[in-house]
């Protein structure tokens, strides 16, 4: 048989890939962070070594906070260097050789079978420091802490190491998982590892266990806020410190009705936005274990019941005002002597 002749009419440029990163980098890493790579790769093959954070993000259509966070997490994975000025921003990135990866043993405590466990244990387990002590030998382990220990943008606490053994052993989240949580609690300016696990086990109890389900699940509560503003009779986005509010309705278990319904209320009765008045009404809600319209309706006719019963109360006891007085007996002695005076 005749040979085959092969033409090229593609461009001749093109980007290399090693096969190291390809095989042993990219299947762990976010896509959005293997997309930030290749283009600065691309770019360094083309000679392109004027780019920006901005140009990066616009070229990728993503956010400028996407393109940083994969800064760091290559930064971290030790495939770029970054240098800042020194007003903190970044001045020059280097790209590194991709260096063969020593993958230890995947991490595992002893716990008890899935089928033991109780719903109620899911969220409440405990580590002792020799658990924990364990885990942290652990080169997965290690490697996840180093990169939120960059997040955080400052040493670990003991809880938050705790937290992270709990995210990988008792809600089985993967590392991308996690390293999404702490990106969204953080980019909310929430550090706190009590917030972090909160928002940790919503997302379990929801069936979150990608980034994309976390994606999709973050972008509904972002459409929350702004159902609880309108509420509110506001059309702008909420500020920090209204959302801190809004998070804390919805970690105490109350749904977007029941947060309107203490929004509306809190129009009618002080005729102003008040979210620290809202506040007020859904702390007492909380108290009162509601959870549902069906447990507020039975609180609101109970109150009602009890007002009605305290109005007639009030009621009767005006009526019945002139006879609380203290009455003076009086003798036959006493009308005859009233006689004689009148009679004067």
């Amino acid at each position: 048989m005749s040979n085959i002749i092969i033409r090229n009419h593609t461009e001749s440029s093109c980007t290399t890939v090693a096969n190291l990163f390809i095989d042993e980098y990219m299947p762990q890493a976010n896509g959005t962070y293997v997309k930030v790579y290749l283009l600065i790769l691309r770019d360094l093959c083309a000679d392109n070594t004027n780019i920006s954070v901005s140009n990066i993000a616009d070229r990728l259509w993503l956010t400028e906070n996407d393109v940083l966070r994969s800064f760091k997490y290559w930064e971290s994975m030790g495939l770029i260097g970054i240098k800042l000025d020194s007003e903190g921003h970044i001045r020059e990135l280097t790209l590194k050789n991709p260096a063969r990866k020593n993958t230890g043993a995947s991490i595992s405590l002893v716990t008890p079978d899935a089928e033991s466990i109780q719903p109620s244990d899911r969220y409440t387990r405990t580590y002792t420091t020799s658990e924990i002590a364990g885990v942290a030998k652990n080169e997965e382990f290690s490697f996840v802490a180093t990169i939120i220990e960059k997040y955080m943008e400052q040493p670990l606490s003991p809880s938050d190491v705790e937290l992270i053994v709990y995210l990988f052993d008792n809600l089985k989240f993967s590392q991308e998982l996690i390293f999404h949580l702490y990106d969204y609690c953080i980019s909310h300016g929430k550090k706190s590892h009590t917030y972090i696990q909160k928002v940790a086990i919503d997302w379990d109890k929801h069936g979150v266990d990608t980034v994309d389900k976390a994606k999709a699940h973050t972008a509904g509560f972002e459409a929350e806020y702004m159902d609880v503003m309108r509420a509110f009779g506001i059309s702008k986005a909420p500020a920090p410190a209204q959302k801190e509010y809004i998070d804390s309705w919805f970690m105490m278990g109350f749904d977007k009705e029941l947060i309107k319904e203490a929004c509306n209320r809190t129009i009618l009765t002080i005729n102003e936005p008040s979210f620290k008045y809202a506040n007020g009404i859904l702390e007492k809600w909380h108290k009162a274990g509601v959870t549902s319209s069906e447990a507020l309706n039975s609180l609101d006719k109970e109150h009602e019941t009890k007002a009605s019963q305290a109005k007639k109360k009030s009621s009767k006891a005006s009526s019945n005002s002139f006879n609380s007085y203290e009455q003076r007996p009086y003798s036959n002695d006493d009308f005859r002597a009233l006689e004689q005076l009148l009679n004067k």
